[in-house]
C-alpha cells in the first residue's frame, strides 16, 4: 500500500533562523551609526544630570541617573537583560560585588539591574573623558591608578569608607574583560578591602555581554544577557594570610554559571 511520505521542515527552519539572523546583523548594521550617536548624547546629558543630582541632593540620587543612563543604553541597544537569584540580596547591607568581566555591557547590565546603591572602583584613565569622568567622580566612583601602588592603597581605602557609608563597592576581579569568556587571574585588592571592612561579596556571574559587543571590537548587536546572583561569602573567618583561599571560593561560585 502507498504511503504518503514524511516531510520534515527541521531544515527549512533551521535555514529560516538563518535568514532572520542575517536580516537583524543588516538591519542594526545600518542602524549603528545612529545607535553611537544616540550613547553620545544620552552620555553627555546624563552625566550633567548625575553632577547636578550629586550637588543639589546626594550621590544616591547621583547613583539613580546612572541607573538609568545603563537601563536606556541596553534599551536603545536591543540588549534585554533578566535577572536570577534577587532574592539572595539583603538591601539594608553593604556588599563587595565581584562579577566576571566580558563586554562593556557588563557595566551597564550590573549598574542598571542589581539593586543596590553601587559604588564602582574604575581606572584612572577613565577619569579624563572629559565630564564623564567628573560626572565619575561626584557620584562617588573610585579611581584607582594601576601603575602607583602607593597611590592605588589610597583608591582602596576610600572604597572601605564608601562602604561604612553604607554603599556597596562593584570590582571587576579579574581587572580586564575577557577575550574568549573564560575566567583571567584574579586581583587582590576587592578581597582587602572586603577584609578591612568585614563585609560579605556578594559573587555575580554574567552572561551574553561578549556577543552583544566582544572586546575589541566596536560591533554591536542586539541579543540577551543575564545575571546570576550567588549566596553571599561572609569574610568572617579569613584573614590577610588566608584571602587566596577566599578568592578561589569567589571564583568557584561565578565560574559554575559560565557556559
Amino acid at each position: 500500500m502507498y504511503q504518503i511520505p514524511r516531510i520534515s521542515f527541521s531544515g527549512y527552519k533551521f535555514k529560516a533562523e538563518q535568514i532572520r539572523e542575517r536580516a537583524t546583523v543588516l538591519a542594526f548594521s545600518a542602524y549603528l551609526p545612529v545607535l553611537l550617536v544616540l550613547l553620545t548624547l544620552n552620555t553627555f546629558l546624563c552625566a550633567i544630570a548625575a553632577i547636578l543630582a550629586a550637588y543639589v541632593d546626594s550621590q544616591n540620587r547621583g547613583h539613580a541617573v546612572a541607573r538609568f543612563w545603563s537601563r536606556l543604553n541596553l534599551a536603545l541597544s536591543g540588549v534585554s537583560v533578566s535577572l536570577e537569584g534577587e532574592d539572595r540580596i539583603d538591601k539594608n547591607q553593604s556588599y563587595i560585588v565581584m562579577a566576571n568581566h566580558q563586554s562593556q555591557y557588563d557595566v551597564f547590565a550590573l549598574m542598571g539591574l542589581i539593586p543596590l546603591q553601587l559604588r564602582w572602583i574604575i581606572k584612572m584613565e577613565l577619569r579624563k573623558i572629559p565630564l564623564f569622568g567628573y560626572a565619575c567622580e561626584r557620584v562617588g566612583y573610585i579611581f584607582i591608578d594601576r601603575g602607583n601602588h602607593e597611590k592605588a592603597m589610597q583608591s582602596l581605602k576610600a572604597a572601605g569608607e564608601k562602604i561604612r557609608a553604607g554603599a556597596s563597592v562593584i570590582f571587576f576581579p579579574e581587572g580586564t574583560r575577557s577575550v574568549d569568556g573564560t575566567l583571567r587571574t584574579f586581583k587582590k585588592g576587592g578581597f582587602v578591602i572586603a577584609l578591612e571592612a568585614r563585609v560579605p561579596i556578594l559573587p555575580v556571574t554574567v552572561l551574553g555581554g561578549k556577543e552583544i559587543l566582544p572586546k575589541g571590537s566596536l560591533r554591536i548587536l542586539p541579543g540577551e544577557m543575564k545575571l546570576i546572583i550567588h549566596d553571599p561569602i561572609p569574610v568572617h573567618g579569613y584573614t590577610y594570610e588566608t584571602k587566596e583561599q577566599l578568592m578561589e571560593r569567589v571564583r568557584t561560585a561565578i565560574e559554575a554559571d559560565l557556559e
